[in-house]
C-alpha cells in the first residue's frame, strides 16, 4: 500500500478519504473499537435512538470545512444557536457569558446579578486587557476584580476542561473561541467520520506500536501484523504518538514539541430528561456552574425529550469515575435553573482523561503557532496531522483541515515524482 494512516478521528478520516481520492492505496489503523476520536458517539445507552456525544458535539461559526461538508453529504443539523448572548457591550467577550444561565452555590443567579457582574468583568477588560497567554486566575488578581466577579470570571474556564478552570489561558475565554454562534448535528457528531471514513479500508481495535524506516520504505508493526507502505499519516493525540516507537527516533525539535503539548483533562456527562420544552425554556441553550458539570448546553428529541451535554475538568476528586454521582449533579444543576425535580431517564459519563489512546479532552494550544508548525512538520515520509497542528488547535474543523493539509503534502509528492524533469 502506499500510505497508513493513524487514527480514525476527523484528521485520520479526512486525510485517508483525499488521499484514496487522490489514486493512493490508503489503509487506517484506529487503536479503539471507534470511528470519530474525540467525535466519538454512544448509541446505545439514551432513548429513542439519540446519540450521546461523548467529546466534541457542536461546530462553531468560522468552521466552514465542516458545515459544508455536512451540506455536500446530506448531515442533517439543527438550527443555529448561540450558547450566550453578545454583550454587555456591541461585541462578544470574555463578559458576555455571564449574561447567560449561571447557577452558583446549587442556585440559579438572577438576571440583575448576572448583568452587575458582566458590567463589572467588562469595565476590567476594558481597563485591563488580558495577555493571550496569562491564566484567568492571574488576571482577576492584575485586574483587581471583585470576589464574586472573578469567580464567576474564571468558573468559565471548565468550558474547555483542564486540570484547573482558573489555569486557562485568557484567549481561550476572551473575546471566547467557542459557543457565540454554532450548530448542533441531528444524528451523533460522530456522523461526519463515519461518512468520510466510507468505501475506506479502516482496521478497527489496531493499535500500532512501531513505525521503522526500512530503505525509502516504512514498517508499520501493529498487534497482529506488519504493514510496508510509501508514507506515514500520525493522527493521534500527542498523548497516544508519545506512545509510538519510531525507529529511527524522532528529531528532537519534533519530541520536544510533542512533550511540551499538553492535554486537558476531563471528560463529558451526558443525561437524557422528560419535559424537554420546560428545561429548554428554563435552561436552554446552555447554562455555566460552578458545580463538577461546569457547563452544559442542551439538544431536544423526540417525546418531549432534552439531551443535556455537559464539559468537566477532572480535579483530582474522582467525579468523573462515579456516574451515578456526578449524573445526579447534572441533575442539580437542571433543578436549579427549572424549579422542579429532573427526571432522568438515561445517561452516561466519559473520561477522555483515562482513556489508553486519547490521554485528555483537547490538545491545549501551548507554544501558539510555533509548536503547531513543529508538532505538524513532517519527519521524512512521516506526516503528522491532528487537532494540535491545526489552526483552530481546540476544534473539530482544525483537525479536519489539518488532515486535508497532510493529503496534500503526499499527493504533491507523489506528482512531483511522477513529473519527468525537463532537460
Amino acid at each position: 500500500m502506499s500510505t497508513v494512516v493513524i487514527g480514525a478521528g476527523l484528521a485520520g478520516t479526512f486525510a485517508a478519504r483525499e488521499l484514496a481520492r487522490g489514486g493512493e492505496d490508503v489503509v487506517v489503523l484506529e487503536a479503539t473499537p471507534y470511528l470519530g476520536g474525540r467525535t466519538r458517539g454512544n448509541r446505545e445507552v439514551l432513548k429513542h435512538g439519540q446519540v450521546a456525544d461523548l467529546g466534541g458535539s457542536f461546530i462553531d461559526i468560522g468552521q466552514d470545512l465542516l458545515l459544508q461538508f455536512c451540506v455536500d453529504n446530506g448531515i442533517g443539523l439543527k438550527p443555529q444557536i448561540r450558547m450566550f448572548p453578545k454583550g454587555p457591550g456591541p461585541r462578544y467577550s470574555g463578559a458576555s457569558i455571564l449574561l447567560g444561565n449561571v447557577v452558583i452555590g446549587g442556585t440559579r443567579v438572577e438576571d440583575d446579578v448576572r448583568a452587575a457582574l458582566a458590567g463589572e468583568v467588562q469595565d476590567a477588560l476594558d481597563a485591563v486587557p488580558p495577555a493571550e497567554t496569562e491564566t484567568l486566575k492571574a488576571w482577576v488578581r492584575r485586574a483587581g476584580l471583585s470576589p464574586a466577579a472573578a469567580s464567576a470570571y474564571v468558573m468559565q474556564g471548565a468550558f474547555n476542561p483542564t486540570a484547573r478552570a482558573e489555569l486557562v489561558s485568557s484567549w481561550h475565554v476572551h473575546p471566547g473561541d467557542i459557543g457565540r454562534i454554532c450548530w448542533i448535528l441531528q444524528d451523533g457528531s460522530d456522523t461526519m467520520a463515519r461518512v468520510a471514513a466510507e468505501g475506506l479500508d479502516v482496521r478497527l481495535n489496531t493499535p500500532v506500536r512501531l513505525v521503522e524506516k526500512v530503505g525509502s520504505q516504512y514498517r508499520v508493526h501493529t498487534d497482529t501484523e506488519v504493514l510496508t507502505c510509501d508514507n506515514v499519516v500520525v493522527t493521534a493525540s500527542v498523548h497516544a504518538t508519545r506512545r509510538i516507537g519510531f525507529d529511527p527516533v524522532l528529531p528532537s525539535w519534533k519530541l520536544e514539541a510533542l512533550l511540551g503539548t499538553p492535554m486537558s483533562q476531563g471528560g463529558k456527562a451526558v443525561g437524557q430528561y422528560r419535559g424537554g420544552a420546560a428545561i429548554a425554556a428554563a435552561a436552554g441553550p446552555s447554562t455555566m456552574t460552578d458545580g463538577p458539570v461546569s457547563m452544559f448546553w442542551l439538544k431536544q428529541g423526540p417525546e418531549d425529550t432534552i439531551i443535556a451535554m455537559g464539559t468537566m475538568a477532572d480535579v483530582g476528586d474522582g467525579m468523573l469515575d462515579e456516574e451515578e454521582a456526578t449524573l445526579a449533579s447534572l441533575d442539580r444543576h437542571i433543578e436549579a435553573m427549572t424549579g422542579t425535580k429532573a427526571e432522568r431517564i438515561a445517561g452516561i459519563v466519559q473520561n477522555w482523561t483515562t482513556e489508553e489512546f486519547v490521554g485528555g479532552v483537547v490538545n491545549l494550544g501551548t507554544g501558539g503557532f510555533a509548536r503547531r508548525t513543529a508538532l505538524g512538520a513532517p519527519v521524512g515520509g512521516i506526516h503528522f496531522a491532528g487537532e494540535a497542528t491545526g489552526e483552530w488547535p481546540t476544534a473539530m474543523d482544525g483537525a479536519a483541515r489539518s488532515g486535508l493539509r497532510v493529503a496534500a503534502e503526499i499527493l504533491q509528492k507523489r506528482r512531483a515524482h511522477a513529473t519527468p524533469s525537463l532537460a
